[in-house]
């Protein structure tokens, strides 16, 4: 945190600076207005002021204003720590994203039609993060909209860009490559991933108090419905060697995980396997697990994680 004197009606904490505009009163009660983010935490006290006064001076019809509006919401702080950072790089992304001789953040929100949203995702370098851009601007506008008097939501209707869906299998060859040169702790996330069909947040999440003698509770984020997973010996053996009581696995950050894989990427590289994302592993679990369960409620999405022809007997 930056040390210096506050704007007005300004607070700090861990999050960053946030201004929260004073209203008067009404029938003898203080009134305050939305909270606003103006800076993340490391920011100077010279920048704090300058967002202040860009606020409290600004106007209030914006995509900029509607997104940073969202950003300090009670809604967003009900996000994941993961889905916060994930939502909040959109933001700046599509503040910062030049929409003919302005920024997009400048915009003012009765100018923001069904054809500047697809003309954003159709002129944006990376269709599937301008989709992800997209779905955080529709859920900006539509907490916004419950709220305050603003236009209809323009990303209604729009389609997103098509996102051919992944449909990498890893073999049995190159997971064996895998587990034989993965470092212990990367080695145990894997065998965690594969046989629990699990993405990697949710194996990092296995605590010790989830193993019985005879099974995990295990828990699936995004929706997806957690199971008690019996323990066959390979689960019981991944389990067995905890590395971060009360954890199970060892708790890498983002950015060591992030090297450690490509490492081991770059590795695979050189034995002739085309390097995968460590997701894929959850895809090869639920390809080969002998019903395709995978926790999700809907049949697309199940779909989206069998990558590879699955046997079945033929009509009597």
């Amino acid at each position: 945190m930056a040390h210096g004197r506050l704007p007005p009606y300004c607070l700090s904490d861990k999050y960053g600076y946030r201004y929260k505009p004073y209203l008067g009163r009404v029938l003898g009660k203080i009134k305050w207005g939305p909270t606003v983010f103006l800076a993340p935490p490391d920011a100077s006290m010279s920048e704090v002021w300058l967002a202040y006064e860009q606020v409290t001076s600004g106007p209030k019809d914006t995509v900029g204003w509607l997104l940073n509006l969202y950003r300090d919401s009670e809604r967003f702080r009900e996000l994941s720590p993961k889905s916060q950072k994930d939502y909040s790089k959109a933001i700046d992304k599509l503040i910062g994203a030049p929409v003919g001789n302005i920024k997009f953040g400048d915009a003012k929100l009765l100018q923001v039609k069904k054809q500047t949203v697809r003309s954003y995702l159709d002129a944006y370098p990376s269709p599937v993060a301008a989709n992800r851009q997209i779905a955080v601007l529709k859920s900006a506008w539509n907490w916004t909209l419950e709220r305050y008097e603003v236009p209809d939501n323009p990303c209604i209707g729009v389609k997103l860009n098509r996102e051919a869906p992944r449909e990498r299998y890893v073999t049995d060859d190159e997971y064996d490559w895998v587990r034989r040169n993965a470092p212990a702790p990367i080695y145990q996330m894997c065998e965690l991933a594969y046989l629990l069909r699990g993405r990697l947040s949710e194996v990092l999440a296995i605590r010790v108090e989830h193993i019985s003698d005879t099974h995990i509770e295990f828990y699936r984020l995004k929706g997806s419905e957690g199971e008690l997973c019996a323990l066959s010996e390979r689960l019981r053996a991944a389990l067995s060697d905890v590395r971060d009581d009360p954890y199970v696995c060892h708790q890498y950050g983002e950015s060591a995980f992030r090297s450690a894989w490509r490492r081991l990427q770059a590795g695979m590289r050189k034995a002739g396997i085309e390097p995968f994302p460590f997701h894929d592993l959850k895809a090869k679990g639920v390809s080969d697990h002998e019903t395709n369960h995978s926790g999700h409620r809907s049949a697309s999405m199940r779909k989206t994680y069998v990558r590879k022809l699955q046997e079945v007997p033929a009509t009597r």
